[in-house]
């Protein structure tokens, strides 16, 4: 419990700093809706221009971004962005960091085994996701509602809020995993900067290609706006590889954490 709130504490101004960021960019950008449904012809006019494989990669049909949900749905592929971000610096950092900063020997001498330790900080970072979904799903049903004039999905759109949770936690599976079996980590922040854009880069070509099988190699089209918006729901085949990636991730994280050989110095 002690590891636990010593997390919490440890990354209460960076959640804080995320949940402002990401709020804010949506509510930002959601701003723009009353400007752009005024002249909504240029709007789209610019939409049909854009290549094939950006507008895959928006992820949103031309006709849905009409609505405010669909607008919304259409703004929140950056949303995803930063919290993938977000999500990847926590998995690489939330373990690596004992040796960055120094204090692998003093964690390890606790009478606490690796396993404890490990599970306290997964729990740890799974209420900084809970807390910070909680928050940027009343700020941005606040202003969706608010310009939708209670004319709101409100199924689709926690089902696109719910996605933001679960890229999320595919995302810092990785991270966790990548952080553990590496030997020694510089920089947090540019190496999960860093796989983040890979795996956004890689869903240009994912939209471009006919066959979908490309996209099950970025998580960023497992939850397609479109696909929610059009049918109400998740596309399982994704579901169920982001539920593996995180299963698998997981328990291999703990299995290399038992057997690391952790240095201080």
């Amino acid at each position: 419990m002690n590891i636990y709130k010593h997390e919490l504490k440890v990354n209460l101004k960076s959640t804080i700093m995320w949940i402002c960021v990401i709020s804010g960019l949506a509510s930002l950008l959601m701003l723009f809706y009353p400007i752009l449904s005024k002249d909504m012809d240029s709007f789209m006019e610019i939409l049909d221009n854009l290549p094939p494989a950006m507008k895959g990669l928006i992820g949103i049909a031309a006709a849905n971004i009409l609505t405010p949900l669909g607008y919304y749905g259409f703004a929140f592929l950056y949303t995803l962005l930063f919290g993938a971000i977000q999500s990847m610096n926590l998995g690489i950092g939330i373990v690596s960091k004992e040796e960055r900063e120094k204090t692998a020997d003093f964690l390890m001498t606790k009478p606490v085994t690796r396993v404890k330790i490990l599970t306290a900080k997964l729990l740890s970072v799974l209420t900084i996701f809970i807390v910070t979904n909680i928050v940027y799903t009343i700020v941005t049903a606040a202003v969706v509602t608010s310009m939708a004039d209670g004319d709101l999905d409100t199924g689709k759109f926690m089902l696109i809020n719910l996605s933001l949770f679960l890229v999320q936690l595919i995302y810092f599976s990785i991270g966790l995993v990548i952080s553990i079996a590496m030997k020694k980590i510089r920089s947090v922040l540019s190496i999960s900067v860093g796989l983040v854009f890979m795996f956004f880069a890689i869903s240009a070509f994912a939209v471009k290609s006919a066959d979908d099988k490309l996209r099950f190699i970025t998580p960023f089209q497992y939850f397609k706006t479109d696909t929610i918006l059009a049918e109400g729901n998740y596309e399982m085949a994704y579901v169920i590889t982001g539920t593996l990636i995180v299963i698998a991730s997981i328990v291999t994280s703990y299995i290399l954490y038992k057997r690391k050989d952790v240095h201080s110095v």
